[in-house]
């Protein structure tokens, strides 16, 4: 019996990195057998038709005109599909512009990131497990970790920057979906005069305004600019100095000891106020 090393990736993992996985890559298969990148490309596909609960082994098999065991034969779980589809469905990462223009850059990033869960709306379902391991999610990391490199941002700052980043975008992504998901009629009936005036009365002035306005329909009060400027903006306060310089740029021992003064205080509690 053949040993199988305990230290090889799993089938799907080398098909990612050993195989061109990118959705173009299907036309130019066209008549080859049932493998793994068929019974991905076909999850993702699937995925976009009724969202990643419509997802299984099964209905792959279905899709593909195959019997469900003949799709276990190249993969193990649904879970490991899911996994290949989401690398796939990120493809291959922005060609950003020079660190020295590091806020461009990560522009650049967050758009293109915000169009693939625009393109992929369930990717923002898809669960996060820690250390990508596909190619593809691998180097849209890298490329923003260089990017972030510009700014004089040490690792773990650069990864914080990177998280904050995808976050907020993700945020946006998912809002953008949940009202285009809402009945037609909810999201372009005229104020509800009963709420207004239950408003007014509650001295809820501000939400008055934004109900009389309308400042939530229609796609509106959830600029990506908006937040992405105000991040961008935190991180330029954080690593400049009192002259004025970025640190990481010959600005001096004063920056780097405000990077790390900001460093320690941000190492006292995680995201969830646990200490560190």
């Amino acid at each position: 019996m053949a040993r199988t090393d305990p230290d090889a990736p799993p089938k799907w993992v080398r098909w990612l990195w050993e195989v061109d996985a990118s959705e173009a890559a299907e036309e130019r298969e066209g008549g080859k057998g049932l493998d793994i990148g068929r019974i991905v490309r076909a999850g993702v596909a699937l995925a976009d038709d009724e969202g990643l609960e419509g997802v299984s082994v099964r209905k792959l098999a279905q899709r593909l005109g195959v019997s469900t065991m003949a799709a276990y034969r190249h993969i193990s779980s649904r879970d490991e599909v899911i996994a290949a589809m989401v690398d796939v469905a990120f493809g291959p990462q922005p060609v950003l512009s020079d660190p020295e223009d590091w806020q461009s850059g990560l522009r650049r990033w967050a758009l293109a990131i915000h169009a693939r869960y625009d393109a992929h709306p369930w990717l923002l379902d898809a669960p996060v497990q820690g250390m990508p391991t596909g190619p593809h999610r691998l180097r849209w990391m890298e490329a923003v970790l260089r990017v972030l490199a510009g700014a004089g941002l040490e690792l773990q700052e650069r990864l914080n920057a990177a998280l904050l980043i995808d976050g907020h975008v993700r945020t946006v992504a998912a809002l953008k979906r949940s009202l285009a998901a809402a009945p037609h009629d909810a999201r372009r009936s005229a104020p509800a005069n009963w709420l207004l005036t239950r408003l007014e009365a509650d001295g809820l002035a501000s939400m008055a305004q934004v109900l009389r306005a309308g400042a939530l329909d229609d796609g509106q009060g959830y600029a990506l600019d908006y937040g992405l400027d105000r991040i961008i903006a935190g991180i330029e306060a954080d690593v400049t100095s009192g002259d004025g310089r970025p640190a990481g740029r010959g600005a001096g021992a004063g920056a780097r000891a405000h990077v790390r003064r900001g460093n320690s205080s941000r190492e006292k509690t995680d995201s969830t106020g646990t200490s560190k």
